[in-house]
């Protein structure tokens, strides 16, 4: 594995809890209610992803992106530009460092990580978090998102098909890598309770490869640096956009929660991993991001979620809008709807 000496930092703080949200009067601290999710067992109430968690994009010294909301260069050497209008970063065609994905061994240069000081801004972060929430650590760019923002597309596939045992090859080195950073985050940062695997699998549609040649190359990979986690002592929650139901059997081999979004059959998937896997559920944004919703139609909105997804516990409240009533709204019926439920169990 070829290394670079990459010891530069970037300036970041973490992602900041969403302003206006109601006081809530919770029973037990947010952070012991979402263990309980975590652990597979009856919460007391429904949390909400936002903000009952403390979240953390990356440490100063993590370079899987630029700042936000920057454009810059990765510590791969990956050039990524912010886009405004859809407030986040994309890796650039012309910016990619290894264009035919079988030169990763010559041009995937990975940083020392030996070289790189994660405690840098530790205390300042420490004082920003709140000790009653559980905090969330982002590694972002999994082994498939960071192919295709270091290759053409076209080649990745094709690769992936016609070269699998190279591909193999790639995932394992990523995941030592991958480990290797988590544990200095653990060792040098440590203000985490568990840590979110982001990595994008699907499109609209279906996942971008098969479920058979996925589970070939990429699953015992991604499933060892989960179970490092959970080694260390930590929780894993698996981010990843699309329509990925046919992988959701790995993912609960090794995850505690699944962020993954509504074009899944979460229904049938919660019914047959509930006991193994805990789901992020959002709502109807045709209602809640409606300029004209009322009260009642968003309080019955939520009721109805969480009768349907929050049967036996495993949900987690995943919804944000740009509206304070409607925000006020759905984090307060969210909170005192469920306690009454789970209470009458």
């Amino acid at each position: 594995m070829a290394e670079a000496d990459n010891t530069k930092v970037k300036e970041e703080i973490p992602m900041p809890t969403p302003p206006n949200f109601p006081k809530i009067d919770y029973p037990v601290p947010p952070r012991e209610n979402m263990k309980l999710i975590l652990e597979h067992k009856k919460p007391l109430w429904v949390p909400m992803m936002f903000p009952e968690n403390n979240f953390c994009l990356g440490a100063p010294a993590d370079g899987e992106r630029p700042p936000m909301p920057q454009s810059g260069k990765d510590w791969f050497g990956t050039y990524w530009e912010y886009v405004e209008m859809v407030k986040g970063q994309m890796a650039t065609p012309e910016g990619r460092i290894c264009p035919d994905p079988r030169d990763w061994r010559e041009k995937l240069i990975f940083p020392d990580l030996d070289s790189i000081d994660f405690s840098k801004g530790k205390e300042e972060t420490a004082s920003t978090y709140d000790p009653d929430k559980m905090t969330m650590y982002v590694v972002q760019n999994g082994m498939f998102e960071r192919l295709l923002d270091i290759a053409d597309v076209t080649e990745v596939f094709v690769w992936l098909a016609e070269e699998p045992e190279d591909a193999i090859e790639y995932a394992n080195a990523m995941a030592d890598f991958k480990i290797k950073h988590i544990d200095k985050i653990i060792d040098e940062w440590q203000l985490v309770d568990f840590f979110a695997l982001s990595d994008d699998w699907g499109t609209q549609r279906a996942p971008f490869i098969s479920p058979k040649m996925w589970e070939q190359i990429f699953y015992m990979p991604t499933k060892r640096i989960a179970d490092h986690i959970k080694s260390r002592g930590y929780y894993v929650n698996v981010h990843s956009c699309g329509k990925i139901d046919q992988l959701v059997p790995f993912i609960a081999s090794f995850a505690d929660l699944w962020e993954g979004q509504p074009m899944n059959d979460k229904i049938a998937l919660k019914k047959e991993y509930g006991d193994q896997l805990a789901f992020t559920i959002g709502l109807d944004q045709a209602i809640v991001m409606n300029p004209g919703v009322s009260d009642d139609e968003v309080i019955r909105h939520v009721r109805e979620t969480i009768d349907i997804y929050g049967e036996g516990g495993g949900m987690v409240m995943m919804t944000l809008t740009g509206d304070d009533r409607v925000t006020a709204l759905v984090a307060t019926e969210t909170f005192e709807y469920s306690r009454k439920k789970y209470a009458a169990i």
